[in-house]
C-alpha cells in the first residue's frame, strides 16, 4: 500500500509540473483578440516534454523557410518507452508483410495510431490555439476515459503543419486588432508557394511540408486515422463532419469509407449529448478527389477525416442575430430546422476562437475513445486491407503499369517514379529485357505491380478518371466537384505509362530509391533546363538551333553551334505579384525556383515607375482576372470575406489595395511596343486581348481561376472543373520546340480564341500565330467536361506580335499547382525566347 501510495504521490508530483496553457501564455487559448505565434506553440511543447514523461517531441523536417516542425508524441510513458515497437508493428501490418497469425497476435499487442494535424491552412486560426488544450488534457487528466486512451492509442500530434503562415497570419493580425482593418485579409499567400493549395500537394509532393509530413503517414507510422482539421463549413453550421458528400470515388476501399463513416457518426453522438448545435454532414466535401491530407490518406487504406469548424474572422468574435442567418443551405436543406445531416440547428448567438475549440476538442476525443475501445480491430482491418490490395493485383486487372525506359522526357518519368515512391508506391525494375502487352521493354524499364498493399492509391493516379454526372432530381444541374475532376499523374507529367492487364515474366528488382535525374540537353527533356541554367550561370554559351536542338559551347566543336538560331542569354524575367495573395503567381515562383531561373517580383508601383523595357525583357502575368489586375482591392471599400459589408473593421490597409490601374496598363502595353514579352496565362490573358487590342476573340469567359469559382455558370455551355484535354502542338514554332505533337493539359476553365486577322494583313508587328489548340475530337482524356463541341480544335495557345514585342496568350495554365510537367516546357521556351537573341 505504502508504495501505491509513493507512485501516486509521484504521479501527482509530475503531473502538478506541467504547465497549463493559460500559465504559459497568459490567457486561455481561445481568448478574444489573442492568438499565440509559432514560438509560443513550440516554447509550450517543448515545456511538456520536459515536464511530463507522456509525451516525446521531435522535429522531423523543416519548413519552407526553414522552421522546425514537430510532432508530439502522447500516450503512456510505458507505450513512449516501446515507442518503435509499436511503429514496427503498425507498418508491418499496415504494408501485409506478417502472416496470418502473426497478424492477429501484432494486432492484440500493438496500439491504435490517431493522427492530429492543425494550421495547415493558417488564416484558419483555430486548430493550432486548440493544440495546447488537447495536448494539456492528454497529459494530465486522470479520467478514465483519457487514461483507457492513454493506454490503447498512440497520439501523434502536429501542433503546427504550416510554421511560416501561422507567424505571418498571426503578426499581420496582431498588426492590426483593434484598427479598421482588423479583418483585413493577409495580402500575400500563407505559404512560400502554396498558399491554401499546400492542401492541394498530397500526391505530387512538391513542397517540404508535404514530402516531410507524408513520410510519416506512408513510410514510417501508418496511422489508422487521420484527422485533418479546417475552419470553413457551409454557413451557418458550426461544424462539417463525415460522412462525406456524393460523389464517391470507386477506388477508395469501402472498408475505408464505412470506417469513415463510424468514426463520425461517432463524432455526431458525441456532439448530441454534449449538447453542441450546428453539426452538418453529407454536404460540400465529396469524397471523390485524391490530393488533400484527408483524402490521400483513404487510398491508403486509412482513414481520413476532415472537420471544418466555424470561424468569423482570425481571433474576433462574430455575433449572430437569426435574421442573419440563411434559410437554406446551398444544397438546398433548411437550416433552421432539423434534418437527417443536420439534427440540430445553430440559431445564432456569438462565436470566437474559444467556441471552436470547445468543437474540435469534442471531435478530437470521439475519434480518440473510439479507437481506444478498438485497437486490436484498427491494426487487424489495416493487414486485411493491405492483403486485400495485394491479392487483387494478383487476381484482378491491372496486373502492372510499365514506365519504358527511353520516354521521350525520360526526366520527368524519373520524376514521376519519385513522387511515386513517396507515396508508398512500390516500384521495380527490370533487370533484362521482357515482354508483355504483346511488346518488347528494354532493361532498366520500371514496373508498378498492381499487388501491392496501397493498390487504391497506385491505381487512381495511372487510370483516367469519368466524373460521375450526379444530378439534383431527374433533370437537375450535376453536381460538380468539390475540387477537381481528374488527375491521371503520368498524362499531367507528360510521360508514358502501358497498362498491362495480364501476367507477365520478367527478372524484377526492388528499388529503394529512385535515382538522381542526369543533366541532359536534349530539349524533350525538362532537365534540359536545369542543365541550360546552370551552363548560363557558368558563363557558358547555350544556343538553340531552328529545330530546337540544344548545343553548347562546352560540346565537342561542330557545325551546330555556329549555325544556331538562337543565343540564350540568363533570363531578364519579372512576375507581377499582386496585393491579392494569388496561388497561381506562388506556383510560377515555385516553377521557376525549381528550373533556377532568376526572377523579379513586380508589385502595382514597380509597374508604375516606367522603363519596363529597360530592366525586364518579360514581364510574366498569372492567373488572374482583368478587375483584379486592375484594380485589386479598392481604398475605402470592403475587403472581408463570407461576412456582410456592414461588419465593421474589414477594410485593407491603403498600402495594400489597387492595382495597375489603367496607367500600369499602359505601361505594360509600352513595355510589349518597345520589344518586350508579356506572358499571359489563362484568366489574365483577357487583359491584353480586350485592352491592346490583340486580333483575337475570346470564345469562353474567364472561370475558374484567382478571383472566379469554378463553380460560376460555363460561358457557351462550356465547363471545365479541373480536368485533362487533349491537345495538338505545332512542334515547328520555337515555343513548342522539345514537345510531342499530341499531348495533355490541365484545364480548369481555360480560354479558346479565333484569330480575327485576315491572312493578308498576318505579317510583321500584327503576325499571329497559333501553337496548340484544342483536340479536334476525343478532347477530354480525364476528368469531366460539358459543352466540349466548342472548343474542338480552336486555339489554346498563341503568340501575338504587338508592335516591337509579343504578347503570349496560354489558354491555361501550363504549371497549374506544379504538377503538369508535360506543359512546363511551353512556359519555359517562352521565358528564354523572350531574352534570346536572335541570330
Amino acid at each position: 500500500m505504502c508504495k501505491r501510495f509513493a507512485v501516486a504521490v509521484l504521479a501527482a508530483t509530475a503531473v502538478a509540473a506541467v504547465p497549463t496553457p493559460k500559465e504559459h501564455l497568459g490567457y486561455e487559448p481561445g481568448a478574444d483578440y489573442k492568438l499565440a505565434d509559432y514560438a509560443e506553440v513550440t516554447a509550450y511543447f517543448q515545456k511538456l516534454a520536459q515536464s511530463s514523461p507522456r509525451i516525446k517531441l521531435e522535429e522531423f523536417g523543416k519548413s519552407s523557410l526553414g522552421k522546425p516542425i514537430y510532432v508530439a508524441y502522447i500516450s503512456s510513458e510505458a507505450n513512449l518507452k516501446q515507442l518503435d515497437k509499436f511503429r514496427d508493428i503498425s507498418r508491418k501490418l499496415a504494408l501485409g508483410i506478417a502472416a496470418p497469425e502473426e497478424a492477429r497476435l501484432l494486432s492484440t499487442e500493438g496500439k491504435a495510431v490517431v493522427w492530429i494535424d492543425s494550421g495547415l491552412h493558417a488564416s484558419e486560426v483555430a486548430p493550432v490555439q486548440h493544440s495546447f488544450d488537447l495536448a494539456y488534457r492528454m497529459l494530465t487528466s486522470d479520467d478514465p476515459e483519457i487514461e483507457r486512451i492513454r493506454r490503447n492509442v498512440i497520439l501523434m500530434q502536429i501542433p503546427v503543419i504550416n510554421p511560416d503562415g501561422l507567424d505571418w497570419v498571426v503578426h499581420w493580425y496582431r498588426k492590426n486588432v483593434g484598427t479598421p482593418y482588423e479583418l483585413a485579409p493577409l495580402p500575400w499567400l500563407y505559404h512560400k508557394y502554396a498558399g491554401h493549395d499546400n492542401n492541394r500537394d498530397w500526391f505530387m509532393f512538391n513542397l517540404p511540408e508535404t514530402r516531410h509530413v507524408s513520410r510519416l503517414l506512408f513510410q514510417e507510422w501508418f496511422p489508422h486515422i487521420v484527422y485533418n482539421q479546417h475552419q470553413a463549413p457551409a454557413f451557418p453550421a458550426r461544424i462539417f463532419v463525415p460522412p462525406y458528400a456524393e460523389p464517391l470515388n470507386p477506388r477508395i476501399p469501402a472498408t475505408v469509407m464505412e470506417g469513415i463513416n463510424v468514426i463520425g457518426s461517432a463524432m455526431k453522438e458525441r456532439f448530441a449529448r454534449e449538447g453542441k448545435t450546428g453539426v452538418i454532414s453529407y454536404t460540400g466535401f465529396d469524397a471523390w478527389w485524391n490530393g488533400g491530407l484527408r483524402s490521400v490518406p483513404a487510398f491508403h487504406n486509412m482513414h481520413g477525416i476532415l472537420t471544418e469548424t466555424a470561424l468569423f474572422g482570425y481571433a474576433t468574435p462574430g455575433n449572430y442575430k437569426i435574421t442573419d442567418l440563411p434559410e437554406r443551405f446551398s444544397n438546398g436543406i433548411p437550416t433552421r430546422e432539423p434534418t437527417v445531416f443536420y439534427q440540430k440547428p445553430w440559431l445564432g448567438g456569438k462565436w470566437g476562437v474559444r467556441d471552436a475549440i470547445e468543437y474540435m476538442l469534442t471531435a478530437d476525443f470521439a475519434i480518440l475513445d473510439l479507437a481506444a475501445w478498438r485497437p486490436s480491430q484498427f491494426l487487424y482491418k489495416s493487414w486485411e486491407m493491405a492483403r486485400s490490395s495485394i491479392d487483387a493485383g494478383k487476381n484482378a486487372k491491372p496486373y502492372a503499369y510499365i514506365v519504358p525506359s527511353g520516354q521521350w522526357d525520360d526526366s520527368s518519368a524519373i520524376d514521376m517514379l519519385r513522387r511515386l515512391k513517396l507515396g508508398g508506391v512500390q516500384v521495380h525494375r527490370a533487370a533484362s529485357a521482357f515482354r508483355a502487352n504483346g511488346k518488347q521493354y528494354p532493361a532498366g524499364s520500371h514496373v508498378l505491380l498492381a499487388s501491392q498493399p496501397f493498390r487504391p492509391y497506385l491505381v487512381d493516379l495511372m487510370e483516367p478518371h469519368k466524373y460521375p454526372e450526379l444530378r439534383s432530381g431527374g433533370t437537375g444541374a450535376i453536381r460538380r466537384p468539390y475540387d477537381v475532376a481528374g488527375w491521371t499523374l503520368w498524362m499531367n507529367m507528360g510521360v508514358q505509362v502501358d497498362r498491362t492487364e495480364d501476367i507477365f515474366q520478367a527478372q524484377l528488382e526492388p528499388v529503394s530509391e529512385v535515382g538522381p535525374t542526369p543533366e541532359t540537353l536534349d530539349h524533350r527533356q525538362n532537365a534540359s533546363f536545369l542543365t541550360t541554367a546552370a551552363l548560363l550561370e557558368r558563363g557558358r554559351r547555350v544556343r538553340w538551333a531552328a529545330d530546337g536542338e540544344i548545343v553548347s559551347d562546352s560540346d565537342p566543336p561542330n557545325g551546330k553551334f555556329t549555325k544556331a538560331a538562337y543565343e540564350l542569354r540568363i533570363p531578364r524575367l519579372a512576375v507581377y505579384e499582386p496585393f491579392t495573395a494569388n496561388m497561381d503567381t506562388g506556383w510560377t515562383q515555385f516553377l521557376l525556383d525549381s528550373y533556377e531561373i532568376p526572377h523579379a517580383l513586380l508589385r502595382n508601383d514597380d509597374i508604375l515607375k516606367g522603363d519596363l523595357t529597360g530592366r525586364f525583357d518579360s514581364i510574366l502575368l498569372a492567373s488572374q482576372s482583368t478587375a483584379s489586375i486592375l484594380h485589386g482591392l479598392r481604398d475605402g471599400e470592403y475587403a472581408g470575406r463570407g461576412r456582410s459589408p456592414g461588419d465593421r473593421n474589414t477594410l485593407q490597409r491603403p498600402e495594400y489595395t489597387g492595382g495597375i490601374g489603367l496607367q500600369g496598363l499602359a505601361q505594360l502595353e509600352k513595355f510589349v511596343r518597345g520589344g518586350g514579352t508579356l506572358i499571359t496565362l489563362d484568366n489574365s490573358t483577357e487583359l491584353p486581348a480586350q485592352f491592346f487590342p490583340l486580333p483575337v476573340r475570346s470564345l469562353l469567359r474567364p472561370s475558374g481561376g484567382e478571383g472566379e469559382s469554378r463553380n460560376d455558370p460555363p460561358a457557351a455551355g462550356y465547363y471545365s472543373p479541373g480536368s485533362l484535354i487533349r491537345i495538338q502542338v505545332d512542334t515547328a514554332h520555337p515555343l513548342a520546340f522539345g514537345m510531342p505533337k499530341e499531348t495533355y493539359a490541365f484545364t480548369t476553365g481555360g480560354q479558346a480564341w479565333d484569330i480575327t486577322l485576315l491572312r493578308e494583313f498576318n505579317k510583321g508587328e500584327r503576325e499571329i500565330r497559333s501553337v496548340a489548340r484544342y483536340a479536334n475530337s476525343n478532347l477530354l482524356a480525364s476528368g469531366w467536361l460539358s459543352g466540349e463541341s466548342t472548343v474542338q480544335g480552336k486555339h489554346i495557345l498563341v503568340e501575338a506580335r504587338h508592335g516591337q514585342g509579343r504578347v503570349i496568350l496560354f489558354g491555361f495554365r501550363p504549371q497549374f499547382r506544379g504538377q503538369s510537367a508535360g506543359t512546363f516546357k511551353l512556359l519555359l521556351n517562352a521565358i528564354y525566347l523572350a531574352s534570346a537573341k536572335t541570330l
